[in-house]
């Protein structure tokens, strides 16, 4: 990678305030146009559901800035804040539409409440956040206790939003009636904006993954808190008179809550759909733009590289990138590695990703391949464990897949493809297989990594010994079949090479000498270790005697000189060659 010099920039990592990032930011994507995409869409309400890092707040907290009057502490219109916002956003590609600038810009009363950091595990920790939620919201609009405009029961009423002494009926219907002050004070309709709605039900779903069963109260509990945030979102957004247009934000659409039933004409758009997919995300260009900025983009392997770790998002036919980790590679001189991975909680996905049933298709996505599935935006989420469907439901909307092939039916699903995005997010699979493996070993990761280091340090009598005793430990799970017996050693295998990449040339069933070696490791120059080796697995048959079979499979790679490509490494010492002999829990082992 090039690094990037002659820094004429500056980026701004982490904020999600709009106004922040472009007084504070030389270096970031102008997506001002999903202001104007907004207003013309038909739907009163929208729900655009994205992953994580896609820009979701940032992008609701630019419509806020954008449409919100800016009002002085007596409730009077704040000019010179008008006149900064006017000249911020004629210098953004909105700016070129002056007639629209005219008509909305600070020209629209603005409720903007973001759920993102509402958890807790039980019913009265969430409800307290909520209301010390709406408090904080109510306090932004303290002018409208000193308008002429409100009645006094609308005053009585916010005092006792602002004072915390509103009960749970009034928490429920509390940005309601703010739109209606808000409405009764300026005289126009309400922008409402909502943001990551789905975030206090998201931990639910984790916690049903996480255990075997769930206890009648938290069962209770967690219908407590739909009922909840149903009652908030109805009351708000379902035949609110005040509405002028309502946007809500999410990573996943809800669709046993039925929290949205009722909306009156409520627009959802996914990464199945391509209507705003140039607003959330990194386009081409965007990419391409940044790159030039940096002065990186005459070096056609950086942005090839740059590519294969944070593309392969296909929506709506354009390719998109994954903004998060782009601006941290920029900013950190170029340096790929994984920057989305470990951003926020992903308790949900890491207690489905090691679950047996899983493992086959997680396998053949990890090899490159892609998978048929039936993916539905209204999909139960909750029933993660019984259906395998709704799993990847769950992996396509959080950004762990994309859609290489979509086709819409009759009933409102898609048909579709789906594989890994890219090099970034292969390395979570990767990881859970590796979990996954260490749970059938009964071992933790550590352990697990220390067994592949007995055999790179050339200790491979010590590596049989403890994969022998860790191989008994999973009788249970190789006693229910062949099939489990493959699927164990192929990601046992895939776990190892990805426990090792990072220090060494990984050939997997590539041609070398005379023939094809099932894996070949070659230590690069900064590698702790300095020994290659060749590794064959043989699975035996009933009645197979498998120390003749490892003994062959020993044999095989002298003959066919599986060797012939390490010659070209000079750093390499020695040669380790490994035949490996399995049938079920059983293995044995011949080295040189």
């Amino acid at each position: 990678m090039t690094e990037i010099q002659n820094k004429t920039y500056t980026i701004k990592i982490g904020t999600s305030d709009f106004k922040t990032l472009v007084t504070e930011s030389t270096l970031f994507v102008d997506k001002t146009l999903l202001i104007k995409s907004v207003m013309a869409d038909a739907y009163d309400v929208l729900l655009i559901t994205r992953p994580r890092r896609w820009g979701k707040t940032l992008n609701m907290t630019m419509l806020q800035y954008f449409f919100s009057i800016p009002v002085q502490k007596n409730g009077d219109t704040d000019e010179a804040e008008q006149l900064k916002k006017r000249e911020i956003f004629s210098h953004l590609k909105i700016g070129a539409d002056s007639d629209f600038l005219e008509k909305y810009l600070g020209k629209i009363p603005t409720i903007f409440i973001s759920f993102k950091g509402i958890k807790g595990g039980t019913y009265e920790t969430i409800e307290k956040g909520v209301k010390d939620l709406i408090y904080r919201l109510y306090a932004t609009h303290e002018y409208l206790l000193h308008s002429d405009n409100l009645s006094k029961r609308q005053k009585t009423l916010f005092s006792k939003y602002i004072t915390k002494e509103f009960d749970s009926a009034e928490l429920q219907s509390s940005i309601f009636y703010l739109s209606e002050m808000l409405h009764s004070h300026f005289s126009r309709k309400v922008l409402i904006l909502i943001d990551e709605y789905d975030t206090p039900l998201n931990d639910w779903y984790a916690l049903q993954l996480a255990r075997e069963a769930i206890s009648a109260e938290e069962i209770v509990y967690f219908q407590d808190v739909l009922a909840l945030f149903r009652e908030i979102l109805g009351s708000t957004l379902k035949d609110n008179i005040y509405l002028e247009k309502g946007v809500v934000t999410g990573i996943l659409r809800v669709a046993k809550a039925s929290l949205f039933s009722g909306v009156n004409n409520l627009g959802e758009n996914s990464v199945l759909e391509g209507t705003y997919v140039q607003h959330f995300g990194f386009t081409e260009t965007d990419v391409n733009t940044l790159l030039h900025t940096c002065g990186i983009d005459q070096d056609t392997e950086t942005a090839q590289t740059l590519k294969s770790w944070y593309n392969g998002y296909t929506i709506g036919g354009l390719t998109i990138y994954n903004p998060w980790s782009i601006m941290n590679c920029l900013n950190n001189k170029g340096s790929f590695k994984a920057y989305w991975v470990g951003t926020a909680s992903t308790a949900l996905l890491e207690q489905a990703l090691i679950l047996d049933k899983f493992q086959e298709e997680i396998q053949i996505l990890i090899d490159g391949g892609n998978i048929e599935i039936i993916a539905d935006p209204k999909m139960v989420f909750s029933d993660i464990k019984s259906s395998p469907n709704a799993f990847y439901n769950l992996l396509l909307f959080s950004g762990y897949l994309t859609a290489e092939r979509s086709q819409e039916n009759e009933d409102a699903t898609y048909t579709c493809d789906v594989k890994i995005p890219n090099r970034e997010v292969r390395g979570v699979f990767m990881g859970s297989l590796q979990k996954w493996i260490s749970k059938k070993f009964n071992i933790d990761v550590k352990e697990y990594n220390a067994l592949l280091n007995d055999l790179l340090k050339g200790n491979v009598d010590i590596f049989t010994q403890k994969l022998k005793s860790y191989l008994e430990t999973s009788a249970s799970f190789f006693a229910t079949g062949p099939k489990n017996a493959e699927l164990f050693y192929n990601g046992f295998v895939m776990g190892l090479i990805s426990a090792v990449t990072s220090q060494y040339f990984v050939d997997a069933e590539r041609e070398s000498g005379k023939g094809r070696a099932d894996l070949l490791l070659i230590p690069k120059p900064t590698a702790k270790y300095n020994n290659a080796l060749i590794l064959e697995f043989k699975f035996a048959t009933q009645g197979e005697n498998l120390s003749l079979l490892a003994q062959k499979a020993l044999d095989q790679i002298e003959t066919k000189n599986y060797g012939a490509k390490i010659k070209t490494h000079e750093n390499v010492l020695n040669t380790l060659k490994v035949g490996l002999a399995f049938r079920g829990k059983d293995v044995e082992v011949a080295f040189k």
